[in-house]
């Protein structure tokens, strides 16, 4: 019987192990050996799942059968100790390790693994900062990539990108420091990139604001639909498409990858589309649930009424429900349905898919590329992603500002200490305040207008 997971195998595993040492009162002793045994466990099994000739199975897998794969390996003993250093956790006597402690270490040992460990500066060459330059070993982020999800990753959940200043700082300084960035979202508005553009006017004139370069501007991307439609970042601060065929195109670039768009047959599309909405339409109807069914050209939409919600269990039941039928009616192309919290979608393609395209478009290898987002159950979309990068699990716009801040710290570039999250040993030159307001969008002279975030439709009304 398919169940929406609710906590992770290897986190729920790893929880249980640390409960020794917490009931015998040594967590403080044991808690990073412990820590260092896990990186072992792991370090055989990326060394077993490497070796397809031998087939052996690894010690991790029969503890956790659900494991997934590791692109790195995970310096979680060091993670641990800078987590407990801040947190204190090992001093604790009534309350244990809990999973979101646990899920946050991971995070940081995640990102440990794919920044350099040593950012003492080497050289006189200087990096643009916000708003001031400091002699480092420039561009220390060229050859990464951080692929984000929308909602509750870069925003909350339904709404648009206006005033997180610190994370648009976050996201300037990868760029500028050599990075690429590419949110890779369910949202689907074909290539009306007006209406992506919606959701992150707070961003773009962040952007704008700071005379972001051409070429730094062009490592920006949106992969829209999951893996349907890319548009990239111009100098004039607007997304323009990627063709999609030809030189240049990124379909026909991606044409070796099996499960690339560029080799769906169109009858196919159809085929798991129209599955997926009978699945859904008897949900619907069964569960009596007050809300809508959105068609789209690449995927189905369950969405509430205006004047009302629907619950996590009747999401869930409805994203189950079409995962079996569209399992049992022998769906050969990747499809993603997931929860998205207060609605629920089927999408043609995956986000899986959307990073793969992305690695091999841009040439960036599995290790070279993060993805961050709060979807990783079994009924959410960034579960996919696990299998081709390294991900980090947050839960809100604020843990990912953290897990960016983290980046930037252990790779060495000024201007991203405004936050004290992590003590480590390095440390480097204090920041200089900046005082941008970006909250200042775009503004309407006689409208407001607002956007149904389903839908992509333009809803203008009369300034009151």
């Amino acid at each position: 019987m398919l169940t929406p997971h609710r906590r992770d195998g290897l986190i729920e595993w790893m929880k249980k192990m640390l409960q020794h040492s917490f009931v015998l009162d040594a967590l403080g002793s044991t808690g990073a050996d412990t820590f260092s045994h896990f990186e072992e466990l792991i370090s055989e099994h990326r060394e077993f799942s490497a070796d397809t000739e031998r087939k052996q199975v690894s010690r991790l897998i029969q503890l956790v059968p659900t494991i997934g794969v590791f692109h790195t390996q995970l310096p979680l003993r060091r993670a641990f100790l800078a987590y407990d250093k801040k947190y204190r956790i090992s001093k604790r006597r009534h309350v244990c390790m809990s999973f979101n402690e646990i899920r946050q270490i991971l995070n940081l040992a995640q990102v440990m693994a794919i920044c350099p460990s040593n950012h003492t500066p080497q050289s006189s060459s200087q990096i643009k900062t916000l708003g001031f330059t400091s002699n480092f070993q420039g561009k220390a982020l060229v050859g990464k990539i951080v692929t984000f999800d929308g909602d509750q990753t870069l925003y909350q959940d339904g709404a648009n990108f206006e005033s997180n200043q610190k994370l648009a700082s976050y996201l300037y300084l990868l760029l500028v420091n050599g990075g690429t960035v590419a949110v890779v979202t369910a949202a689907g508005y074909g290539y009306q990139s007006e209406k992506y553009e919606y959701r992150l006017t707070g961003l773009f004139k962040f952007f704008e604001n700071k005379k972001l370069s051409a070429d730094e501007c062009e490592r920006f991307y949106i992969f829209g639909g999951e893996c349907n439609y890319l548009l990239q970042l111009g100098d004039d601060f607007k997304l323009h498409a990627v063709p999609e065929r030809g030189e240049g195109g990124w379909m026909t670039a991606t044409e070796s990858c099996a499960d690339s768009p560029a080799n769906w047959k169109e009858e196919d599309v159809e085929e798991l589309l129209d599955c997926a909405l009978l699945s859904i339409q008897s949900c619907v109807k069964d569960l009596a649930i007050k809300g809508r069914v959105i068609c789209k050209k690449r995927s189905i939409g369950l969405v509430p009424n205006n004047d009302a919600s629907i619950s996590r269990e009747a999401l869930d039941e409805a994203v189950l429900r079409v995962q079996d039928d569209l399992n049992q009616s022998g769906q050969f192309l990747p499809y993603c349905a997931f929860n998205g919290g207060r609605d629920a979608w089927i999408d043609v393609g995956n986000k899986r898919v959307g990073v793969l395209i992305l690695q091999v478009f841009l040439n960036f290898k599995p290790e070279e590329c993060l993805h961050i987002g709060d979807q990783f159950l079994n009924t959410g979309n960034d579960f996919a992603a696990r299998s081709c990068c390294p991900c980090a699990w947050i839960t809100s716009p604020e843990e990912t500002t953290y897990i960016l801040k983290t980046i930037l710290d252990l790779s060495g570039i000024p201007g991203s200490q405004e936050l004290d999250l992590w003590e480590f040993d390095d440390e480097t030159s204090p920041p200089q305040k900046t005082n941008i307001d970006i909250r200042e969008t775009l503004r309407r002279s006689t409208l407001v207008a607002t956007m149904d975030v389903y839908t992509g439709e333009i809803i203008t009304q009369a300034k009151t």
